[in-house]
């Protein structure tokens, strides 16, 4: 029981857990989900017939109790038969559970209280672990993040890559437009000139071998 409320403990921000602080929960979590049942205390000789921890794993866990299979609680033997099934709920959901039968229908506060907490501390554990994100979640966040990176990165390639082929055909095939009445740059002068002397050249070769 010491190591139930350590485990309490730390799961309330290091606050101590009294047995009025369990008692609580357990009748606000019954009135939260709709039921009337309340217990007075841990040796409230009406929780004999297990109603009321019946409808206290039906709150923190809505499907796990079979109403079907349970009866008014008015003889011993369907106390017991009630009895027999909260434990055997409770440590379906993974509780840790040490009484018996008899110890409910009996209601031996020690058990009782027991009972309750381990309930409680079983519903804190599942609340904790619905608050906390998954790795998966996070690993898709991120692989998501870096595919849109990558995606972006081939993007930015593409298009520099392109503008590179475009600036390659542009000088190619768009020489620059040198007009007659435009000033020629000095070695196309001189390129031309040489030329002029060496057609000069040749056609007074050729006029000499006339007769």
């Amino acid at each position: 029981m010491l190591q139930l409320l350590k485990n309490l403990k730390s799961r309330s921000r290091g606050k101590e857990i009294t047995d009025i602080d369990i008692l609580n929960w357990a009748n606000n979590k019954v009135r939260s989900s709709g039921r009337t049942s309340q217990m007075e205390s841990f040796k409230d000789k009406n929780l004999s017939n297990g109603i009321f921890f019946l409808e206290l794993l039906s709150a923190v866990e809505p499907r796990v109790v079979n109403w079907s299979v349970v009866t008014k609680g008015e003889t011993d033997e369907d106390k017991k038969l009630n009895a027999t099934y909260i434990i055997s709920v409770a440590r379906k959901l993974g509780c840790s559970i040490f009484l018996l039968p008899e110890d409910i229908m009996e209601v031996n506060q020690k058990m009782i209280l027991t009972l309750t907490a381990s309930i409680m501390y079983w519903s804190l554990l599942q609340k904790d672990e619905d608050s906390e994100p998954t790795p998966i979640e996070g690993n898709k966040v991120s692989n998501t993040s870096s595919a849109t990176s990558t995606d972006e990165g081939e993007k930015d390639t593409i298009s520099a890559s392109e503008l590179s082929n475009l600036s390659g055909e542009y000088a190619v095939s768009d020489p620059p437009n040198v007009g007659n009445d435009e000033e020629l740059p000095p070695h196309v002068e001189n390129e031309e000139a040489s030329t002029k002397v060496e057609k000069d050249g040749s056609l007074d070769k050729d006029d000499s071998n006339e007769p």
